[in-house]
């Protein structure tokens, strides 16, 4: 995997030492640096919400949240397949929610498993054999049963994507969603799974949340710098914590293999108390399902 320096190509020479391609590591620098910050504005979203009015209420939000990330790194080193499959199941949900518009709940169902499906289910699916290999990596060992679950669900995706296709012609206003999910389907099959994925998760996912986000912060009227220099504070704590994770679990593994734990495991860690934030505080407050 060590190659001499190319020192007319640096990037190419340290993609090649990193054991990545050069567009793969690019995909990983950009999760890092662009992606994960969006989480870093869950201090704003808790500010939004009413935290942070005093000392107090900033440090039992911030103590909440990073015990719910610990808890998620400790049960996943424990049970890994069944982390990595409920992680993918929530993201499913997570994505699809940031994607979907406003509707009764079966119309608003039906667009969250086509847009965080077509995420998760179809990059997997036409990407599986280096998808498959992230996933060894990920948790230590094959995964029959996760491959098992990715099929089926990519079968039952073709019945949700036909419905999504029916709601489109009959709501005009989801047909721009609709146009996006197939521009996206197409970019997934040009390019490799973690191009792919940060393609979403840096170009759409997380603009749409900051978006959403600045927006409510204007509409309340709320200290932006404040906000701002927590968001930053939050950034800057999440990549050293994340080099930190790295110098710990690189004894024994390969560079790319240690990244890509570090990376995702750290994202998974975050994630779910991400989740409880933004999707069962933030938006539910602001955007209700129809009944």
């Amino acid at each position: 995997m060590i190659n001499d320096f190319d020192i007319t190509n640096p990037v190419g020479a340290v993609a090649s030492f990193l054991g990545f391609d050069l567009l793969s590591l690019i995909a990983l620098a950009a999760i890092v640096i662009i992606g994960l910050p969006h989480g870093a504005f869950d201090g704003a979203v808790a500010l939004a919400l009413g935290y942070g009015k005093d000392l107090k209420s900033m440090l039992v939000f911030m103590v909440s949240y990073l015990s719910i990330a610990a808890l998620v790194v400790l049960f996943w080193l424990e049970f890994p397949e069944l982390s990595l499959t409920v992680f993918l199941g929530i993201s499913i949900l997570h994505f699809g929610l940031g994607d979907s518009q406003p509707g009764s709940l079966v119309q608003r169902g039906i667009q969250i498993i086509a847009h965080g499906g077509t995420v998760i289910i179809l990059i997997s699916l036409l990407n599986w054999t280096e998808v498959e290999l992230i996933f060894d990596t990920l948790i230590g060992e094959k995964s029959v049963f996760l491959q098992l679950i990715i099929v089926v669900c990519g079968y039952l995706m073709v019945g949700v994507l036909a419905s999504y296709f029916i709601l489109a012609y009959l709501r005009p206003k989801l047909r721009v969603r609709l146009a996006e999910l197939v521009i996206l389907a197409i970019l997934f099959g040009l390019v490799p799974p973690l191009v792919a994925f940060s393609l979403y998760f840096c170009g759409v996912h997380t603009p749409r949340h900051l978006t959403r986000v600045w927006h409510a912060i204007d509409k309340g009227g709320r200290d932006r710098a404040k906000m701002l220099t927590l968001a930053l504070v939050f950034t800057l704590a999440s990549w050293v914590a994340g080099g930190f994770s790295l110098w710990l679990v690189s004894t024994g593994e390969t560079i790319d293999k240690a990244i890509l734990r570090v990376v995702f495991i750290g994202l998974a860690a975050l994630t779910v108390p991400h989740i409880v934030l933004v999707d069962g505080m933030f938006r539910r407050s602001r955007q209700p399902f129809k009944v």
